[in-house]
């Protein structure tokens, strides 16, 4: 039985240069791991809370080391000794010791830090691959042979890019019937035929933080006539081929009950709005859409979604934030039929694994996502073939986002040789 050695933390780097904190978790047996939770840009309200330094000569209170020194001075010391296939335990502890609901005594991107590296120790002890091993933590029926449809970034807006649109993501969604290799190619074929046509157009081809472009001049509804377009430009069809998603990230645009977009000079009122998804799904073939409304927003969840989900998936991402008290919420207003799941938004492995759990139970798919202040640890890629995710939001097939792509091809051909 291998026991927790020594825990210790330190300050890395995310891919938008901001400081994010990494752990080392080493056991009996001298096996270690390490692991270095992403960070939001956009946020919804009722995530677990960061805990970042305020000091603002130093990476302009970007920092990390009061969360490093908690993993350090609080956390390790809790938990030197203890069993690492304990998970549930493990996390537990780091529960209890941090007392607060949204994890804002010890940060969330402390406490799951730890998590994190557990959970890959605890793989490596096990000689398992870490997919495996969190997959034995949902359930234990075989090995997994469901692979996630990805949902591409293609074009960006709001928080997370500096253009025109609002929505904050215009997705591409390959047809389930291609297997995931074709999946992947034709989102990287889309992807350059997009970049040309923006050159084309003498447009900015610079990319978001997520590798989607963010070309200015667009409207919401131009964008998405712009994909469309190239689409048809290609060798792919819309409906048969691939369809077309949209995160709008709508909290970003709402204010005083009411939906500020630039398609139109007068806001939108929720039943406006509802009526203008209508016919984005209509002419656009959206068969993902998410964030809708803003989290709050409860009544216009609840009658758009009798309206929007006859042909679309409506997922709650800002709504539910991996938290098992907003799903049950959203179960019980009948508002969604897909959750985004994100470990940093609830803060450790077990709490994210039960939230997939509850979903599982009451027939919503699965969508697992990475965020807009990634790291090198491609983590999440494991975690989304564990727990059976239906979908995989990575970001665009390009720049470091790759990395989870890649190893999500890397676990197919790891799969694909199980009988």
């Amino acid at each position: 039985m291998a026991k927790i050695k020594n825990i210790f933390a330190e300050e890395v780097l995310d891919i938008r240069g901001y400081p994010a904190i990494e752990t080392t978790v080493v056991l009996s047996n001298d096996i270690s791991a390490s692991s270095s939770p992403p960070s939001g840009t956009s946020k919804g309200s009722y995530e677990a809370h960061e805990i970042r330094d305020t000091k603002r000569q130093r990476y302009h209170g970007h920092g990390v080391l009061k969360a490093v020194d908690n993993v350090n001075k609080i956390i390790a010391p809790n938990l030197l000794g203890i069993d690492i296939n304990n998970q549930q335990k493990i996390d537990k502890l780091m529960i209890e010791l941090d007392g607060t609901q949204n994890k804002s005594k010890l940060g969330g991107n402390a406490i799951l830090s730890v998590s994190q590296a557990v959970a890959k120790a605890a793989a490596k002890n096990s000689s398992l691959p870490l997919y495996l091993y969190l997959k034995n933590l949902v359930s234990s029926n075989k090995a997994p042979k469901k692979y996630p449809t990805p949902l591409f970034v293609m074009l960006a807006g709001g928080k997370h890019a500096d253009s025109s649109i609002d929505f904050q993501e215009i997705l591409l969604v390959p047809s389930p019937s291609k297997s995931f290799e074709e999946k992947i190619e034709i989102a990287v074929n889309i992807y350059h035929l997009l970049e040309h046509k923006l050159l084309e157009s003498g447009l900015s081809t610079l990319t978001s933080i997520e590798g989607g472009f963010a070309p200015n001049g667009y409207n919401n509804i131009e964008a998405l006539r712009l994909i469309k377009v190239v689409i048809k430009n290609s060798s792919y069809k819309l409906s048969l081929d691939v369809s077309l998603g949209i995160d709008a990230a709508s909290s970003s645009f709402y204010k005083e009950k009411q939906y500020f977009l630039k398609d139109k000079i007068t806001p939108y009122s929720p039943e406006d709005l509802t009526n203008l998804y209508q016919k984005l799904i209509s002419d656009f073939n959206i068969i993902y859409l998410e964030d809708p409304f803003s989290e709050d927003d409860w009544s216009s969840w609840q009658k758009g979604f009798k309206k929007l989900s006859v042909h679309s998936l409506i997922v709650g991402d800002d709504l539910t934030v991996t938290n098992p008290d907003r799903l049950k919420l959203a179960l019980s207003k009948n508002a969604i039929n897909g959750i985004i799941i994100k470990p940093n938004q609830i803060g450790t492995i077990s709490e994210a694994l039960e939230v997939v759990k509850m979903a599982r139970l009451n027939n919503l798919k699965v969508v697992v996502s990475h965020r807009s202040g990634e790291t090198m640890d491609d983590f999440i890629a494991d975690f989304s073939i564990g727990v059976g995710a239906d979908y995989v939001k990575f970001g665009a097939p390009a720049r470091e986002r790759v990395i989870k792509y890649n190893r999500l091809l890397k676990i197919k051909r790891e799969l694909d040789q199980i009988p």
